[in-house]
């Protein structure tokens, strides 16, 4: 590897230790390559992320776009791009995921609503599931496995939006729920988040059975990272559904949750 690419890939890992730190503590258990490649593809999908939600004054569809651009070249100074396309060509990943992904980062910019849960499950299969996706070709799967990999982007991606349906709401004029269930609980907020927290739950428990389908080097860090999610719905209940507060685990809870996934792989 040059010293170009390893400056790169420290420039992910950078990236992934500020944004994704549930995450970034649950990739700490893969093998060293594969810690790299995390970096590398969270980075990737962190960037559009950040164009999208955080745009500062500049055009997002544009910036998306540029950067669409630049990745499918492979004509870049990007560190971010340079070891993306590292990470893919070594461990073989299908290109036309990294399309699909930034294609749904796209729609971002201009969709801000969804009727129903058929359609937030379209976008949340370019948005997480291919990112389970991606992961499983870095670590290495036995047939069956990809069907689990993409309920775990499920998974996470719902965990996700409710910890942050007013941060969304209100900063980015985005509500990642289905309106047909919004109306249906009406002014019920309690009620709606216990029904979307037990689809949540409905997913890593099947998410959670593929990980033996994993090779056996990068089970335990799946498996904490799933955990490490899982908690944060739990730490929503303990909040009384309130999400004006950020549902966070603490160092130690993020111990005792990986402590725990030990046990289970």
């Amino acid at each position: 590897m040059t010293s170009e690419l390893q400056r790169a890939y420290r420039e992910c890992q950078r990236i992934h230790a500020k944004h994704g730190k549930s995450y970034y503590f649950a990739t700490r258990f893969f093998p060293k390559d594969l810690r790299y490649a995390t970096y590398a593809l969270y980075a990737f999908f962190r960037l559009p992320d950040e164009m999208v939600d955080n745009p500062a004054g500049r055009d997002p569809k544009a910036e998306l776009e540029r950067f669409r651009d630049e990745w499918r070249s492979g004509v870049t100074t990007n560190p971010v791009i340079m070891a993306a396309r590292d990470t893919f060509e070594r461990y073989k990943i299908p290109f036309q995921y990294s399309g699909v992904f930034l294609d749904a980062m796209i729609q971002d910019t201009w969709k801000t609503t969804y009727s129903t849960y058929a359609e937030l499950e379209q976008y949340m299969y370019g948005s997480a599931a291919v990112v389970g996706l991606m992961m499983s070709h870095v670590i290495g799967f036995k047939p069956g496995a990809l069907a689990y990999a993409e309920k775990l982007g499920y998974a996470m991606q719902l965990t996700n939006f409710l910890r942050d349906i007013r941060e969304d709401k209100e900063k980015r004029g985005r509500v990642y729920m289905p309106q047909d269930e919004l109306a249906r609980f009406a002014d019920d907020h309690v009620a709606f988040m216990k029904f979307q927290i037990a689809r949540a739950d409905a997913l890593y428990d099947e998410a959670n059975r593929g990980i033996p389908l994993l090779e056996a080097r990068g089970r335990f860090a799946v498996r904490a990272a799933s955990d490490l999610y899982r908690a944060i719905l739990r730490k929503i209940e303990q909040q009384n559904y309130d999400v004006t507060l950020r549902a966070r685990t603490s160092f130690v809870e993020k111990i005792f949750i990986c402590l725990r996934a030990k046990f289970t792989v």
